[in-house]
């Protein structure tokens, strides 16, 4: 069994992942639904997708909160799948350019630190169709081990 196969393993045994997250769970009606395409020797991330007008904040302009859940979503399953179950402790957002409902777009989290208990992570949304990053971020993350009884421990 290979690394990724271990994780993958915690990862469906973890209390945490009940498949009805509102990004990547399959379960959940209200979901983004996204199915996530992982890198290994990048230790990479990455999903595309395009987003209705119902996920707009200004006029024809994407929400930039839910671009910054997508940024989150992704670096955490390039922590999850390549170091292990894990919460984000903070990230910072940088928004590029703006993005309109219905433009198809690739959004990816990369790995960056491999060892230790706290990881970094980074992620970008680039528009497929002039390669136009949209927005990028950094994360920090915290492994865990243990059930998530006591958020406040992290």
């Amino acid at each position: 069994m290979t690394t990724a196969d271990r994780n993958q393993s915690k990862l469906l045994d973890s209390p945490l992942a009940d498949n009805y997250c509102f990004v990547c769970g399959q379960k959940n009606p209200r979901g983004l639904k996204i199915k996530v395409k992982y890198l290994e020797e990048e230790m990479a991330a990455e999903t595309e997708l395009s987003l209705p007008k119902e996920y707009q904040g200004w006029t024809e302009v994407i929400h930039g909160g839910l671009l910054a859940t997508l940024l989150d979503e992704m670096m955490a399953h390039a922590v999850w799948r390549y170091a292990g179950p894990g919460l984000t402790l903070g990230m910072e957002v940088r928004f590029h350019a703006p993005l309109k409902p219905g433009e198809e777009f690739r959004a990816r989290g990369v790995l960056q630190t491999p060892n230790g208990a706290r990881r970094q992570a980074s992620a970008e949304i680039v528009r497929l169709a002039d390669g136009k990053k949209i927005a990028s971020a950094r994360s920090r993350f915290i492994l865990i081990e243990k059930p998530l009884d006591n958020p406040s421990n992290y």
